[in-house]
């Protein structure tokens, strides 16, 4: 089944005219009348959603066709049903499947109406409230309402991960623009947040009451007034003691980690080439377009904003005579403001570009993460107090959403290492943690909530909008991509200086991996087509047809792509590829990376850029026969394999590990 679905998607991409045909036909099997049971229409739909991040369909006509053909499904579905009524029970092949139409029923007793638009989204169920809307007599101009507005939700939840997961994968496989895989990486890591905060909300604390009792019965049971003192708090007769309870562990989690991350962030650690890995891997995505999205999203969290909208909040509770709460909440402000400060003037770390004078240009931990989470945090926690999970998971999801975006972007801009705003967040929403359960249990203190949050959402969209029409101009001069990189003499580095490129490849987590046994400074091209002449080749583009191989189970090593590895946060410059002759009965393949490191060499006044390049030996596997992958068989090679020895101007160097390290100067005169 999987090979057969794999094909379709393939046809697919290789078939653009037929692709709308196609998508409609599956979204209507996947909606008819029982029928749908036996129509998997997601591994297909996120497939086309694929194809659309790749560039290979038409967005708007995939999305259309997909709309129409859940439409006409349940069209037809309610039609059955409207014909056959309670006939429908005893004909083939519904006779045979009892329990599903009573499960069915159920449903559509238990959500009315609705049932059509939820029953859309849940397994076994989808296939049969269509008909039984027709067998009860819905309303036809009712039920067309919500078939239509449930297949557009229908079709966006289908789409849009393979549009997101073909995004990421074009960036990686150098088939579209870089902004895709920045915009693409953030829905996921928000995504990923926002399903969190749900599960954590939603289904985590409603099983929490019994370990609750539990753990305040202990304490009841002890003399000393401190215990008595934490069963009366958190007793589960309070209504705020979950949410109390919950503040005090969020702190047992985030302040711990907040000083781990200092003990982590000193020269050497693998934390801190992690965050320069990141860095440079942001550096390569980096586009017009996308500072275009996040300057102004990182300004929103600038000093002076921060500042009024505090005023705005801090002066509309003390209007409402919300006195502790307004007091509290200038105190938590007040603290963050003079911790960030405190903060960076012990840690001493130096951000990624010179940004800012005096102590606010070290990096460490990020002031636009800490401040704009405990603002937002704290006005979340106003909002929310006392309020159903549907409207606090909600709440803090926007929030969550917001803060995660503002970190974000002082990542992507450069301004910031990850872990710097890491930490921000954390100790950000300790802050918020202390805040909640110190002024979360009073009940006395009327806010207006709905009032509080029109005010925020308008007093941040005037003065950010003022703001950023005012200083966009600037901003984007200040947040510019900034060169990095340092150049070496041709015979200094032939000599010492080729020990200050890193000897392993650097991966994301900041460990290191495979030996980098090739340095080569000069033209990619020339190197190229000399490796070419003597056998290697270029490994096949990323495409859907190519990325299929994997879930194929006899792809030849010829076939499959090279995984996108990085180092230093960089994709590889270059690739090669050649077949060894010793590789038995899945293949074997040699697999030759190039990646931009941060220098340049000057060879008598022509600048050249300097490339560090690892040669790894894999094998295809072929788990049981249904898949291929790659294994690295062999990821230091001895010298002798190393094709870059054997060209002109090599000099090999021996570093104080063993390893062996080809230099190669510029190739582009021999070529000429």
């Amino acid at each position: 089944m999987t090979e057969y679905l794999n094909q379709i998607v393939t046809f697919l991409g290789d078939n653009p005219e037929l692709a709308g045909i196609i998508v409609f036909l599956i979204a209507m099997g996947e909606a008819l009348f029982i029928v749908g049971l036996f129509v998997p229409s997601t591994v297909v739909l996120v497939g086309a959603g694929a194809l659309v991040g790749l560039g290979k369909l038409d967005p708007w006509s995939i999305f259309i066709w997909t709309t129409l053909g859940a439409i006409v499904g349940d069209a037809a579905s309610y039609w059955v049903g409207c014909v056959y009524k309670d006939k429908l029970r005893g004909l083939w092949p519904l006779s045979r499947y009892p329990a599903l139409m009573a499960q069915g029923e159920a449903f559509f007793r238990l959500h009315g109406g609705k049932s059509i638009f939820i029953g859309r989204f849940v397994p076994g169920v989808k296939s049969v409230v269509p008909g039984i809307a027709g067998m009860v007599g819905m309303n036809f101009w009712y039920f067309t309402f919500v078939n239509i507005t449930s297949a557009i939700a229908w079709s966006i939840v289908h789409l849009g991960p393979g549009f997101l997961a073909g995004t990421v994968l074009s960036a990686i496989g150098e088939v579209s623009g870089r902004l895709a895989a920045v915009l693409g990486g953030l829905c996921v890591i928000l995504f990923v947040i926002i399903m969190l905060g749900r599960w954590l909300i939603q289904i985590v604390m409603p099983l929490f009451p019994g370990t609750h009792i539990a753990v305040v019965g202990w304490f009841a049971r002890r003399p000393d007034r401190v215990s008595q003192w934490v069963a009366r708090t958190f007793d589960p007769v309070h209504p705020r003691s979950v949410g109390m309870l919950a503040s005090v562990a969020v702190l047992l989690v985030t302040m711990p980690l907040f000083f781990w991350l200092i003990s982590e962030v000193g020269p050497g650690e693998s934390l801190v080439q992690a965050d320069v890995a990141i860095r440079n891997l942001f550096d390569t995505l980096r586009t017009p377009i996308g500072d275009r999205i996040l300057v102004p999203v990182t300004m929103l969290g600038d000093g002076f904003i921060i500042f009024l909208l505090t005023l705005v909040v801090a002066g509309y509770l003390f209007l409402r005579k919300a006195w502790r709460r307004a007091t509290g909440f200038l105190i938590s402000m007040t603290g963050a403001a003079l911790f960030v400060p405190l903060m960076k003037g012990i840690v001493l770390r130096e951000r990624p570009i010179d940004l800012s004078e005096g102590v606010h240009a070290y990096s460490f931990p990020s002031g636009h993460a800490t401040l704009t989470t405990v603002l937002f945090g704290i006005i979340a926690v106003l909002v929310a107090h006392d309020r159903s999970a549907w409207v606090k998971a909600g709440v803090f999801t926007i929030t969550a959403i917001y803060v995660l975006t503002m970190g974000f972007s002082r990542v992507y801009l450069g301004v910031h290492w990850t872990t710097d705003v890491i930490a921000g967040l954390l100790f950000g929403t300790a802050m918020v943690s202390v805040f909640a359960f110190v002024f979360g249990s009073i009940h006395n203190e009327k806010i207006g909530r709905g009032v509080l949050s029109g005010l925020v959402a308008v007093a941040l969209t005037s003065i950010g909008a003022w703001h950023i029409t005012r200083n966009l101009p600037q901003a984007l001069v200040d947040y510019s991509p900034v060169a990095r990189e340092e150049t070496l003499a041709l015979d200094a580095w032939m000599t010492n200086d080729w020990t200050l490129v890193s000897g392993r490849r650097i991966g994301l987590s900041g460990e290191f991996k495979e030996p980098l046994v090739i340095q080569y400074a000069g033209s990619l091209d020339a190197l190229s087509k000399r490796l070419e002449a003597d056998g290697w080749r270029r490994p096949p583009d990323w495409t859907v047809k190519s990325a299929t191989g994997f879930v194929e189970g006899k792809t030849t090593p010829d076939d499959l792509p090279t995984l996108p590895r990085t180092h230093n946060g960089r994709y590889a410059a270059l690739a090669l590829m050649r077949d060894d002759p010793n590789g038995g009965v899945g293949g074997k393949r040699w697999v030759l990376r190039l990646w931009p490191t941060s220098y340049v060499v000057d060879a008598n006044g022509n600048t050249l850029p300097l490339y560090a390049g690892g040669l790894l030996r894999e094998e295809i596997l072929h788990p049981l026969g249904e898949f291929s992958s790659t294994m690295i068989d062999l990821p230091a090679p001895a010298l002798a394999d190393n094709p870059v020895t054997a060209l002109p101007g090599a000099v090999v160097r021996t570093r104080t590990d063993g390893t062996q390290t080809v230099l190669l100067p510029d190739l582009a005169p021999a070529i000429e």
